[in-house]
């Protein structure tokens, strides 16, 4: 199984999730945890069970939410170095940061992830691929 649902791209917020029979993550966070939490219970799913957070950049309308959900339920976030020092501010206690460098790949349960610089006014927004035995997806936002 591979399934990836955009729960929601816009300028009031950016959240998708990608599952497989072993690894269940979100990319980014840009709408409230409790938005987060409704658009997962709409497709049948539950924050619970997301293992990882990985943020493109750390724009509001892609994180927003991300205070809140990743310590209410002790979620691992996956980012590059200057967008956790963006965010360091807003999460002074969270411990549950997975560094990674642009251009860099991550492994997480039976999924690949690789990085990769695209063109955005961040301070170093990411695109992202995700390889899995039954196929590999692309994720970009933002570009321009």
């Amino acid at each position: 199984m591979l399934r990836f649902t955009i729960l929601g791209s816009g300028s009031s917020g950016n959240c998708a999730y990608l599952e497989t029979e072993h690894t269940r993550l979100l990319v980014d966070a840009g709408f409230s945890a409790k938005q987060i939490e409704l658009r997962l219970a709409s497709i049948g799913r539950s924050v619970r069970d997301v293992q990882a957070i990985f943020l493109t950049h750390e724009h509001g309308d892609h994180v927003c939410g991300l205070p809140v959900l990743a310590k209410r339920h002790a979620i691992p976030v996956y980012c590059n170095r200057l967008t956790a020092e963006f965010l360091h501010p807003q999460m002074p206690s969270f411990t549950g940061w997975q560094l990674f460098e642009s251009g860099g790949t991550v492994e997480l349960g039976d999924i690949k992830v690789n990085s990769f610089s695209v063109p955005h006014e961040a301070y170093d927004p990411v695109g992202i691929m995700f390889y899995h035995a039954l196929g590999n997806i692309g994720f970009l936002t933002d570009l321009g």
